[in-house]
């Protein structure tokens, strides 16, 4: 079921088999309405017509923090965001392969004019330049912390973190590069931890506290700066 767009923003409908009430969600860049299997979309739609002021004053408030976010961005200044601290990038055009690498002054992209704008461009090279980093960095830190894992791959997540499948393959975001040392270990614990409890149960979170005491410091940080690290590039 395709959504329409009311709220110059489109409007998706789903239908979950698990779930017992429909629900709205706002997003940056969607409206969620979700129902339990087998609700009629008219009673859908007619939920959503019921909440549109509510929607419409949600979307406004996410926009404006959107903008705020966007504010402290110091992309268009000349830098990128890097274990939590902006470092210069200089950027040069060329005719051949696209790449980006960090050297003594900071990081140093090539791109190419007709390969897009400059922010999809830094955006892609710098989540492959961030694969092999944060995956050799997750791998010594599961040995240092006797934590056995599947493969582990770094993808382009809108919302999370990283996740942990059932058969132990860990996913990460690229953007966990732009973070801090100490909340990328974080992130990497979280999800060492589900491999022994695929859940967020009291045990799980005792096992998190345990191997992680700082926890709530990289909590802050996320909330404070993790919206920025989402924003391209």
């Amino acid at each position: 079921m395709s959504g329409t767009d009311l709220f110059n923003c489109p409007v998706r409908f789903v239908k979950r088999r698990r779930q017992r009430y429909i629900r709205i969600r706002v997003k940056p860049d969607e409206v969620l309405v979700s129902a339990p299997y087998g609700t009629p979309n008219s009673e859908m739609e007619r939920f959503l017509s019921e909440k549109q002021e509510w929607v419409a004053a949600n979307l406004e408030k996410l926009n404006e923090k959107q903008t705020g976010i966007s504010q402290r961005n110091r992309f268009k200044e000349g830098f990128v965001l890097y274990e939590g601290e902006w470092y210069p990038i200089a950027i040069s055009s060329t005719a051949g392969p696209l790449t980006i690498r960090l050297a003594d002054e900071g990081f140093v992209a090539c791109l190419n004019p007709g390969a897009g704008p400059e922010e999809e461009q830094v955006a892609r090279l710098y989540a492959l330049w961030a694969n092999n980093r944060l995956r050799a960095r997750f791998a010594a830190l599961a040995k240092e912390k006797g934590f056995r894992h599947g493969r582990v791959t770094v993808r382009n997540q809108k919302t999370k973190w990283g996740s942990c499948s059932s058969k132990g393959n860990i996913s990460l975001n690229w953007r966990l590069i732009k973070c801090p040392r100490f909340v990328q270990d974080y992130i990497y614990i979280h999800e060492m931890c589900h491999l022994v409890h695929l859940n967020h149960s009291p045990q799980y979170w005792a096992l998190v506290d345990a191997i992680y005491p700082d926890r709530d410091k990289a909590d802050r940080w996320i909330k404070e700066h993790g919206p920025l690290a989402f924003q391209n590039p």
